[in-house]
Parts: C-alpha cells; structure tokens; sequence
C-alpha cells in the first residue's frame, strides 16, 4: 500500500456485538447533508430578524406533524407584512446537498450489523421533499421523522419514540447531531453522543464514530 493510498484509508468500523452500541441514530442537516449558510441567518436573509426569530419560536407544531409548514409561513409573512409570500419562502427548505462520504458510512454500519435511524426534525413538506429528491427512503433501517414521531428534538418525547421505532433502550443508541441543545437532551436520557460540527463532512464523522464505537 503507498503512502497516499494508507492516508486516504477509511478507519475500520467494529462490528457490531463487540460493545453495546446496537443502534446509531442520524440527524440529516449538517451531519448527513451539507446545508451551507447556517440556518437562522439564511431565514434572516430571506425575511429579516424578525421573521428568523418567530419561525424559530413557533415552527414546534409544523416539526410535530400536527400543521403543514405552508399555511404557517403564509400566515407569518402576512402578520409581518413581507413582500415574499410563503411558497417564496418554502423555497429555503428545498436547500440541501447529501453528503457522498456519510451516506457510505451508514451503509458501512449497517454492513457492520447496526442499526441505522434517521433521527431529524422535518415538516412534512421537507420530508417530502427530501424522499424525492435527496434518495432517503432506505438509506436507514428507520427514518424517525419528527412530523412521523409527533414530537420534536429537544423533547424527550422526540428520542423516546425513536428509540422506540428502533427498538432499542437508550444504553444501546449512540446519537449523532449538530446541535448542541440536542446532544444535552440526549444524553439525559442515556444516549451517547457524537457532537459533530455542522458541515464537517462524512470523513470527519466517520472518525468521530468509530472512536465512540471502538471505546464502548
């Protein structure tokens, strides 16, 4: 092997059944797929401070599934009186670029006997969107949408349902996501956890897991 080729070797994974990490639960923006502009200012660029901040504030039940996210955004560029309307605004949901390198690190695990969960708080639009045209369905073993789950991340009930859909306590699931508010309700629970930072790519992330793997 040349030296070149050993740099660019992928860490081993260890199958699983050497610890008790029986499951590895996914977020999608910024771990599985690269989003660019962070969020907040992008919704800020679109429709100003004011609008970031009342979509972040109120989005809880679109990301539940109890209200679909274009009469939402209809409604709030009316009270604020924006000239982009909300199928103008929808637009930023449909932003997103899959990331090549972590998509072969889920079919890895899966390959070294994980369970693979797509753990991501989605509208049912963005779901949508994302089955069609980023090629989600059957990447993991369970896609735990929150708008499926019917509670959203941070809350508890958000993990406990994936946990849940998996079939697996919360000592056998490690977590991976961008979010620090995330991680830190996770691991309440009992999940362990892989802050990865956003955008950091599938090599970084790869590395990330097998070193909680191999330390488990």
């Amino acid at each position: 092997m040349t030296m070149m080729s050993s740099m660019n070797a992928l860490p081993p994974i260890p199958p699983a059944g050497t610890g008790p990490i029986r499951a590895v639960l996914f977020d999608a923006d910024g771990v599985l797929q690269i989003i660019g502009t962070p969020w907040r200012r992008a919704l800020a660029d679109a429709g100003g401070e004011e609008f970031a901040t009342r979509l972040l504030a109120e989005e809880g039940p679109t990301l539940e599934g109890r209200r679909r996210l274009l009469p939402f955004l209809e409604e709030l560029a009316g009270q604020l009186g924006l000239k982009s309307t909300g199928r103008e605004l929808i637009e930023l949901w449909r932003r997103a670029t899959p990331d090549a390198a972590a998509r072969r690190l889920v079919t890895d695990l899966r390959a070294a006997g994980y369970l693979t969960v797509l753990a991501t708080n989605q509208q049912w639009e963005r779901r949508e969107w994302m089955r069609a045209h980023l090629d989600y369905d059957g990447l993991c073993d369970v896609d735990a949408y929150s708008c499926i789950v019917g509670a959203a991340k941070p809350a508890p009930e958000y993990f406990l349902g994936a946990l849940e859909m998996a079939g697996v306590d919360a000592d056998q699931a490690l977590f991976v996501d961008d979010s620090a508010e995330n991680i830190s309700a996770a691991a309440a629970l009992g999940l362990r956890t892989v802050h990865h930072p956003t955008d950091a790519g599938g090599r970084a992330l790869r590395s990330e897991l097998v070193e909680v793997l191999s330390a488990a």
